[in-house]
């Protein structure tokens, strides 16, 4: 029977690895459950959990054969091999992955009978990426966060988000933000000037200090606003998303504060 394929954003159960004890028609039903979705969407292979079932059985294909691989475990990895990667839970989303090239698994065939593996290349990548979901896992999982992220704006923006993001829009806000780090810096030094001048020079610089920090609260103002409008204009910026820009927008601000409290006990 084909089954449906639990896809993002479905969530995945929380019933995973489940092993398995009984090598009866219960067994038999599954493992034809998988065949019959494996053909009827063209995969490669399929582990239970990818059709919401819990026990650690994964099944491939290759031309017109089947392999059954029951409560496999890899026991041993050999080399290295960089792979660029989708599976059916996250659609089209790839995600670079290292993998092993070569993996030694240990398994159960579908009578019980213990039975070893070597597998190599793309059987083995494809071998890892299905025991992985045995224990609840998806390509995201083997992902640093840095990358999880990256991949986690694919998901909401689509796959080719990461190709644009130098920006290919105005970066009018990254030149309001060197503006107002100009400013910041130019104020904090010419406080050292306090100790230099006479008290009509400082009235003069108390002013300057003062038009300089209304500049540089406006410009934040102006800072916040703007650099949402080139987020929504170009989602595939990483520098352009909303968390972004409130951070930087809330370092300028704090700046901006201990300026105002220097310039306070000064002057």
């Amino acid at each position: 029977m084909i089954k449906e394929l639990i896809k993002y954003p479905q969530t995945l159960s929380k019933e995973f690895n489940a092993p398995v004890r009984f090598f009866n028609d219960e067994l038999q039903l599954l493992i034809e459950n998988l065949k019959d979705t494996i053909i009827e969407n063209n995969l490669d292979g399929l582990s239970a959990y990818q059709i919401n079932n819990p026990y650690n059985v994964v099944v491939t294909k290759k031309d017109d054969s089947f392999m059954v691989f029951v409560n496999p475990k890899i026991y041993q990895n050999n080399g290295k091999v960089s792979t660029k990667e989708t599976t059916t839970y996250f659609g089209d989303i790839t995600a670079e992955l290292t993998r092993s090239s070569e993996i030694k698994i240990v398994y159960e065939d579908e009578e019980g009978n213990t039975k070893y593996l070597t597998a190599t290349d793309d059987f083995a990548v494809l071998l890892q990426r299905k025991i992985d979901y045995t224990f609840g896992g998806t390509i995201r999982y083997r992902l640093s966060d840095k990358k999880q992220d990256e991949f986690d704006m694919k998901l909401e923006f689509g796959n080719d988000v990461l190709d644009n993001a130098n920006c290919t829009i105005s970066t009018f806000k990254d030149k309001i933000a060197n503006v107002i780090n100009y400013i910041i810096a130019f104020s904090f030094i010419s406080l050292f000037l306090v100790f230099f001048l006479d008290d009509k020079n400082l009235i003069i610089l108390n002013d300057v200090q003062n038009y300089s920090m209304i500049t540089i609260l406006a410009l934040i103002l102006i800072y916040i606003p703007y650099g949402y409008y080139e987020g929504q204009q170009n989602k595939g910026c990483t520098s352009c998303q909303i968390g972004n820009i409130l951070g930087t927008a809330f370092i300028s601000f704090i700046k901006l504060t201990v300026l105002v409290i220097i310039n306070y006990f000064i002057f």
